[in-house]
């Protein structure tokens, strides 16, 4: 096995660099979105929460599989047009864009719900306390609930980016190389089966488990500060 990894590691760093690209990039739009969604899921506006309902179902409901090949498979065959500026637009996606755009998507109903799961554990009276003080509704959100709701949900998110990592494994399914693709490429060349899918999960424990530690600690933190 030590001969394996020796021969193979840079081929299987490669890899596991794309699988934390991968990760750290849809987390990041994944929070920023679900920021947006969360508000739109506690507004007052019944549109907007219906919308945001409707997206955090679809995506919480269908296998991220599915989303994927939809998004490079399917996407495509929608018919070209052309815009004045831009020229001719086409759907066609890369493997990369395809696995980004469909990690973001499946990861924001997540975080969705998480940020949501936040934003409804603030006491109503600080929001009341805020507008009494001359904050709009908009301020009182950003300045006051958003910051509280955001930091009562990081062990949330915490276990969300640690299935996001694990979750980039499917992306090999429309060739993406990332960790276990590239495993997988390894083994179909010299059928060392064993050793090289025992590397890949040795990897992925290098950086689930400490996550799971984390996440841990975080909730336990959270809940004696909430208390």
């Amino acid at each position: 096995m030590i001969d394996q990894i020796r021969q193979h590691y840079p081929e299987l760093l490669r890899g596991y660099r794309m699988t934390i690209v991968l990760t750290l990039a849809a987390m990041t739009l994944s929070v920023a979105l679900g920021g947006v969604l969360a508000l739109a899921r506690t507004s007052e506006s019944r549109p907007l929460r219906i919308m945001a309902t409707a997206y955090v179902e679809w995506f919480r409901n269908t296998p991220l599989l599915v989303q994927l090949f939809f998004l490079f498979f399917a996407l495509p065959r929608l018919p070209r047009f052309d815009l004045p500026v831009i020229g001719e637009v086409t759907w066609l996606l890369s493997p990369f864009e395809a696995a980004l755009i469909g990690l973001t998507m499946y990861t924001t109903a997540y975080t969705t719900e998480a940020l949501r799961s936040g934003l409804l554990s603030i006491d109503r009276g600080q929001t009341e306390a805020a507008r009494a003080l001359g904050l709009t509704y908009m301020q009182t959100r950003v300045h006051v609930v958003v910051p509280q709701a955001f930091r009562i949900a990081i062990p949330l998110l915490t276990s969300i980016f640690s299935a996001l990592f694990r979750n980039t494994a499917v992306v090999s399914a429309i060739g993406v190389t990332e960790l276990l693709g590239a495993a997988d490429r390894i083994q179909q060349q010299n059928f060392q089966t064993f050793e090289l899918f025992t590397v890949a999960g040795v990897l992925y424990l290098s950086l689930t488990l400490p996550l799971a530690y984390a996440s841990a600690r975080l909730e336990r933190r959270v809940a004696r500060a909430t208390a």
